[in-house]
């Protein structure tokens, strides 16, 4: 969910139309208020808690949460399994689930460490090159993969303990136990990254007895066997530090265009088409399958929207039982629901973008978090001295004035449509090329993370197959656009 986000937590208050919740993010515990006018739906969860799904719709408190909560060390962290299941429900509309009582079987409070393995009976050879590689590990973001296939290892929390009527704190350390004297915390590591400075290795996440830190072979070896089974290129990789993994799947040779395309306009090659499976040692996401796709000719990634997207899996010890035949069946429907999201894509060709309507465009994109307004300095007399920052701006801009870029690569048909925009949007966020000008002007602009990117991708496809739904029979948007103001006016 691109433009929707779940908190989980505390409710401290209701005044004014807004409520106020307490809830665990990256960066700890932290209190924020939500205006109500952004809550799409808010139930009770047990225990004095309440689950609320946040709207970062384009007004002003739907773009204020985006900053506040959107991402980044102040995003919501869930690593219990309840809520995991809880935040899926929401997610997705469904009925709150009936929260389970299991836990996976851990070892006796005397044991000092586990470590969970496991084994895949028919290893899979993967080639070192991936299906889309091009599309989600450009722009710098191949430095940030490391090995997916470790076993993670779990120690028991321990902390300094009080060793006097003084409160000093000595060298003796106690265990974080619950009320039962058993372990109540759990630190996740990965062995691969241990060093002289982290002799544990990589610290992925502190996580409670419920959570079922299952190695990542144990969720994508049946489906990279099913890959296998169909001819399907697949790749996984892991990254930050293996707290996060993706398997990706191409399944373009077992597609048939004439499925969706009525108008036989689309061309054998044009597109790869395929999906990623998601998951996680860091608490971060549940386990989940998303159709994605690459346009061949620029290598440009494309994340097809929430319509494309499989309903997440339980990030429980019983995924193992999961019914993988079942699951199968439900990609072969996400792969033409995502063939169908292409076509779609397909037709912005024939959605003109006049100069005015490009700057209203890039209101939008700002207002959906996709760029930044640069800087503008004036002297004392008000008059602009100077325009700086803004890189993603600026490659909209020179992908709007040289489409022929390699990370655009539209032609002379093509120039000018909404099929146009949405090449200059998701090339410049797959690849995020340099930007040089004539006056000296350099910027390269920030690597993205892998999540980043197919939130932004996401947002792209939505953002502009919803804009051209809104177009009129004669394919204009400049309608649906009247109460947008033009870039220029909001950075001067």
């Amino acid at each position: 969910m691109n433009n929707k986000i779940v908190l989980i937590g505390n409710k401290k208050g209701e005044e004014n139309g807004a409520v106020d919740i307490e809830y665990t993010a990256m960066s700890g515990d932290r209190t924020v208020r939500i205006p109500a006018s952004i809550i799409g739906r808010m139930e009770n969860v047990g225990d004095g808690r309440i689950a609320m799904v946040i709207n970062f719709d384009d007004s002003e408190n739907g773009q204020l949460a985006r900053h506040l909560i959107g991402s980044g060390a102040h995003s919501p962290m869930h690593s219990e399994v309840d809520d995991m299941m809880i935040v899926e429900a929401m997610e997705h509309g469904e009925p709150l689930p009936n929260v389970s009582d299991d836990k996976p079987d851990w070892p006796s409070a005397d044991s000092p460490s586990v470590q969970i393995v496991g084994h895949v009976a028919d290893p899979i050879n993967i080639d070192e090159e991936g299906p889309f590689d091009e599309a989600f590990l450009s722009g710098g973001r191949e430095n940030q993969v490391c090995d997916w296939d470790f076993d993670p290892v779990l120690k028991p929390a321990f902390v300094l303990h009080d060793t006097d009527d003084n409160g000093q704190v000595g060298a003796t350390i106690a265990r974080v136990n619950n009320g039962a004297g058993q372990p109540a915390a759990f630190h996740i590591f990965n062995p691969d990254f241990i060093s002289e400075k982290r002799p544990m290795g990589a610290h992925l996440n502190t996580v409670s007895e419920r959570f079922y830190p299952k190695p990542y072979r144990d969720g994508f070896s049946q489906i990279m066997k099913l890959a296998a089974e169909n001819g399907w290129p697949a790749k996984p990789i892991a990254t930050h530090e293996g707290g996060r993994a993706s398997l990706y799947c191409d399944v373009t040779s077992s597609i048939d265009w004439s499925q969706v395309d009525n108008g036989g306009k689309m061309r054998s090659g044009d597109y790869r088409v395929g999906f990623t499976v998601s998951d996680s040692l860091d608490g971060s996401s549940a386990f989940k399958v998303q159709a994605v796709a690459m346009r061949v000719i620029c290598s440009n990634g494309m994340v097809l929207g929430g319509k494309a997207n499989l309903i997440s899996m339980k990030h429980t010890v019983h995924l193992k039982d999961y019914d993988f035949e079942a699951l199968a069946e439900k990609i072969n429907a996400v792969i033409l629901t995502a063939m169908e999201e292409i076509v779609t894509v397909d037709g912005l060709k024939d959605i003109g973008v006049a100069r005015d309507t490009f700057e209203k465009l890039m209101t939008l994109c700002e207002r959906k978090g996709l760029i930044t307004k640069p800087k503008v300095t004036r002297d004392d007399a008000g008059q602009v001295t100077g325009i700086t920052g803004a890189h993603m701006w600026r490659l909209m801009g020179q992908g709007w004035t040289q489409p022929s870029e390699p990370w655009v690569a539209v032609n002379n048909q093509e120039r000018g449509s909404l099929f146009h925009v949405y090449n200059i949007l998701t090339g410049a966020v797959t690849h995020k090329p340099e930007y040089r000008d004539t006056d000296g002007t350099h910027l390269k602009g920030r690597v993205l993370s892998m999540d980043a990117v197919t939130d932004r991708l996401g947002t792209i496809h939505t953002m502009l197959t919803d804009l051209a739904a809104k177009a009129d029979e004669d394919g204009d948007i400049t309608g649906a656009l009247e109460t947008v103001p033009m870039f220029s006016e909001i950075i001067y």
